[in-house]
């Protein structure tokens, strides 16, 4: 797994080693699978509807088909989808009916049938891997495992490979080299009744897909202000249907960002699509993902469960090679050195290790969404903006805990703050909450209520004019992330 992990993570630098594959699915499995005829009867019809778009399109055809041979399969797949985020049927037959009226394009329709039915077919994947393939290895039923992975292969193939291979294309990735490598390593698993392996393989063919998707989301936040007027809407709608497969994952990284880029491109206003700010919301969104998942593989190791820590290891690492185009071919190098360096040493349960290069891998992402700070330092950066505080953060003798002055961890996590000193009161206020902390108190009052269930293991102290608060249980009473290595503070989202 070790080795591999450095291959999946690293795949695209080494250009040389790039494989060619064709634009189109392969007319013979390259897995020796065997065919599922419900799923080859899904994708005949996958093909049947995209054909009914032509210069003389019977949008009440187009309906009818999808209606009588997706619609309900679509909607099993929609109770997967949690409940107040976007279904595909929803969104699918509004833009159908919508140009039945004449109030959307032909060509939008279009875009909604063919990413549509992507989004179903990417959900229906995970489905299967979730909901049969690992519920089957747990029994340590091979047969059942396979017979429903192979499905997952069939699709993979037919529907989603081609869109792939675009991606690899457009960003001189060599995304579908790896999916195959990861497919076969799945294969595997199964094979040996290997669940272990499998969790962690199938990380990769997840967090690939997802990367796949939000980088086709990216394609079109780039190329929509070059095309022509005309061409602009199926653009937008394109751009919205290849971006709604991954919108629930990324929104767990940042919710804001995340519904900042599903926004702009449900508006269809071509104006509200700006390349820089799409790419910031969406590698903000997946910052996040790292962050949280790296604090997972510690606490796992922690509670002594490698396996975890493992499966998080692996979807912190796959969620920074969903950055690659963003970090860069430099940067993302040398990131990739550290990701590998931390998935070994989780692999050997040393936590110590696990914290030292997971520390490493954040700092490669902090300078765009977080904000950094030393003991004994007065300087600090946010997003990566130089700053200077009056006085430094340090640690307290007596409780052990960092200190930082309020106004630097107000900064960090965007939020007002003031001193009221006739209570000799710290106020911070952040999206209509806010949260009181009182002078030597262990009390958080929050929207004049004492939180019950929180209290401060080092209350407010003043230091040189300056008023200190403890840095993590602030920063997490704002669901931030703090990271500690040797000195040196990283506060994430």
């Amino acid at each position: 797994m070790r080795k591999f992990l450095a291959v999946a993570l690293s795949v695209s630098l080494a250009l040389s080693s790039v494989v060619t594959v064709t634009s189109v699915a392969f007319a013979e499995s390259k897995y020796q699978i065997t065919e599922d005829q419900t799923i080859a009867a899904s994708i005949k019809s996958f093909t049947d509807i995209k054909a009914l778009f032509t210069d003389k399109t019977v949008l009440a055809d187009v309906q009818k088909l999808y209606v009588d041979k997706f619609q309900t399969e679509v909607k099993r797949i929609d109770t997967t989808i949690k409940a107040d985020d976007p279904k595909i049927d929803a969104n699918i037959t509004l833009v159908l009916d919508s140009a039945i009226k004449g109030d959307l394009k032909v060509d939008q329709a279009k875009q909604a049938i063919d990413k549509g039915l992507q989004w179903y077919y990417f959900l229906a994947v995970r489905d299967l891997v979730n909901n049969q393939v690992r519920p089957a290895l747990t029994k340590g039923d091979v047969a059942g495992a396979k017979a429903a992975f192979d499905k997952v292969v069939q699709i993979y193939e037919a529907v989603l490979e081609p869109n792939v291979v675009k991606r690899d294309a457009k960003y001189s990735l060599n995304m579908v080299a790896l999916l195959k490598t990861t497919i076969e390593l799945m294969q595997k698993d199964i094979k040996d009744n290997n669940l272990n392996d499998f969790n962690v393989h199938r990380q990769f063919l997840d967090k690939t897909l997802i990367k796949n998707y939000t980088l086709a989301t990216f394609t079109y936040a780039e190329s929509i202000a070059t095309k022509a007027p005309a061409d602009q809407a199926a653009a937008i709608t394109e751009g919205y249907f290849l971006y709604m497969p991954v919108y629930t994952y990324l929104r767990g990284g940042s919710i804001a960002d995340a519904n900042f880029v599903r926004d702009a491109f449900a508006s269809g206003d071509a104006s509200k699509i700006k390349k820089d700010e799409i790419q910031n919301a969406l590698q903000r969104t997946m910052i996040g993902k790292v962050s949280e998942y790296v604090k997972q593989a510690f606490t796992k190791l922690e509670a002594r469960d490698l396996q975890g820590a493992r499966g998080y290891a692996a979807e912190g690492n796959m969620f920074l090679a969903s950055q690659e185009v963003f970090l860069g071919k430099e940067k993302y190098a040398a990131a990739v050195e550290e990701a590998t360096k931390f998935s070994n040493a989780v692999d050997a349960s040393d936590l110590a290790a696990a914290q030292e290069y997971g520390f490493q891998i954040l700092k490669f992402l902090v300078d765009k969404d977080g904000s950094s700070l030393k003991i004994g330092d007065k300087a600090y950066q946010v997003d990566g903006a130089a700053f200077t505080a009056e006085n430094a953060p340090f640690i307290n003798a007596e409780s052990s805990r960092t200190l930082v002055p309020v106004r630097v961890i107000a900064q960090a996590i965007q939020a007002g703050v003031e001193w009221v000193d006739a209570t000799k009161t710290v106020v911070i206020t952040k999206d209509g909450k806010k949260t009181e902390i009182t002078l030597g108190s262990d009390q958080v009052v929050e929207n004049g209520k004492v939180n019950e269930k929180v209290k401060l293991d080092q209350p407010v102290i003043i230091e040189n004019g300056s008023s200190f608060i403890p840095l993590r249980a602030v920063a997490e009473l704002f669901g931030k992330r703090v990271f500690y290595q040797n000195g040196e503070i990283i506060i994430l989202r």
